[in-house]
C-alpha cells in the first residue's frame, strides 16, 4: 500500500497529473478593445475554453508588444494581438509563432480633428496610437504612405486606449488617430472626420492573430490544440449568434449605443474566417519593405494544428452543431 502511495506521490511530483476532471490552467490575453477582438471574447464568455479542458484566466494587456513580452516571460500562454507585434518580435529573434488569424484585413480608419481637411494638413502633426510597435503604428504608417504624407513627416505619440485617443483629437492634443470599429463609428458620430478608411482598400493583413511561444507549442501541443478547438467553435458561435456577440461586445467596450454595436458586428462578421488559417500573403504585407530581412514568410506562422482539426473532421462537426 505504502509502495503504491509513494509511486503516486512521485508521479505527481514529476508532473504526471491524472486527466479525470482535470482542467489545465492557462493565462490568455488580448491587446485592445477594438471589434477585431470580439471572436476571442465570445469564445471566453461562452465557456468554450473550459469545455475543452482549459481553466483560462483572461487578461487585458494594452498594446501588442507588451503582450509579446508577457509571452516571452512565460506569464501568458496565448495572446490575441495584431500581427505587427509578433512579426516584429520574430524578426528580432523571438521564438514567437502565429497559430491562427481570424481577421485578415486592415480595419482602421484615420480619424482627424475638425481643423484637418486634407492629408497635407497632417505634415508636422501628432498622430495618437496606443503603443509603438503595435498594429496601430503599422496602420498609421500605411495610411501616411497611401495618402502621400510620408510617415517620416508626422510624429506618432503613445496615448493609450481608444477613448483617450479620441479625447486627444477632440482637445487638439493630437491631430489624428487610428481607430477600428466600434471606436471608429463612435468618433465619427461625435463629429470627427474620417480622412481615410483602410478597410475599404481590402488590403490583406494579419489583424487578429493568436500567438504563442514556439517552445510552449512544442511542450504543450495538446493544450494548444484544445485552445484552437475552443477558438474555432467560438468563431462559429460568433457568426450564428449575433445577439450574444453584441452583448459581449458591449461588456468589453463599455459602449451602450446599440446601433454602433450592431454596425461593428456587421463590419467584422462579413470578413471573419470560420477556419482561421493564416494567409501567407497577409503576413507578407506585414513585413517591413524598407529593410528586407531575407526570412521566409512560412517562418512566421504554423497552420499545422488547424489543418489537423480540418482533416480530423472537427471543423465540419462544429459547423453542423452550431447551425
Amino acid at each position: 500500500m505504502f509502495k503504491r502511495l509513494g509511486m503516486v506521490i512521485s508521479l505527481f511530483a514529476l508532473g504526471f497529473v491524472p486527466q479525470f476532471g482535470y482542467a489545465q490552467t492557462v493565462r490568455i490575453s488580448y491587446s485592445g478593445t477594438s471589434g477585431q477582438n470580439l471572436t476571442f471574447w465570445v469564445a471566453y464568455e461562452a465557456g468554450l475554453f473550459k469545455k475543452y479542458g482549459l481553466n483560462t484566466e483572461l487578461i487585458f494587456i494594452a498594446g501588442g508588444s507588451t503582450n509579446i513580452q508577457g509571452l516571452l516571460a512565460n506569464e501568458i500562454g496565448f495572446a490575441h494581438v495584431g500581427g505587427s507585434s509578433p512579426i516584429q518580435a520574430i524578426l528580432q529573434g523571438a521564438e514567437i509563432v502565429i497559430l491562427a488569424t481570424s481577421y485578415g484585413l486592415m480595419p482602421y480608419g484615420l480619424v482627424t480633428g475638425k481643423t484637418i481637411h486634407s492629408p497635407g494638413d497632417l505634415k508636422g502633426k501628432k498622430i495618437a496610437i496606443t503603443r509603438l510597435g503595435g498594429i496601430e503604428e503599422a496602420a498609421a504608417r500605411f495610411a501616411m504612405e497611401k495618402l502621400g504624407v510620408g510617415a517620416r513627416n508626422v510624429t506618432l505619440v503613445q496615448s493609450g486606449p481608444d477613448a483617450v485617443r479620441i479625447a486627444a483629437v477632440e482637445s487638439g492634443a493630437a491631430s489624428a488617430t487610428m481607430l477600428a470599429p466600434p471606436a471608429l463609428f463612435a468618433a465619427t458620430s461625435r463629429g470627427l472626420n474620417m480622412l481615410a478608411d483602410l478597410g475599404s482598400l481590402k488590403v490583406n493583413y494579419p489583424t487578429s492573430t493568436v500567438v504563442a511561444r514556439r517552445s510552449y507549442l512544442a511542450q504543450e501541443r495538446p493544450v494548444a490544440k484544445k485552445f484552437l478547438m475552443a477558438f474555432v467553435e467560438g468563431l462559429h458561435l460568433y457568426k450564428q449568434k449575433k445577439s450574444f456577440a453584441i452583448q459581449v461586445l458591449q461588456k468589453y467596450t463599455k459602449l451602450s449605443n446599440q446601433e454602433i454595436l450592431s454596425q461593428t458586428y456587421d463590419y467584422f462578421a462579413k470578413n471573419t474566417a470560420l477556419v482561421p488559417l493564416t494567409d501567407p500573403a497577409a503576413v507578407q504585407n506585414g513585413l517591413p519593405t524598407d529593410k528586407p530581412s531575407g526570412r521566409k514568410v512560412e517562418e512566421f506562422f504554423d497552420n499545422s494544428l488547424l489543418e489537423e482539426l480540418v482533416q480530423e473532421g472537427f471543423v465540419k462537426k462544429i459547423a453542423k452543431e452550431t447551425r
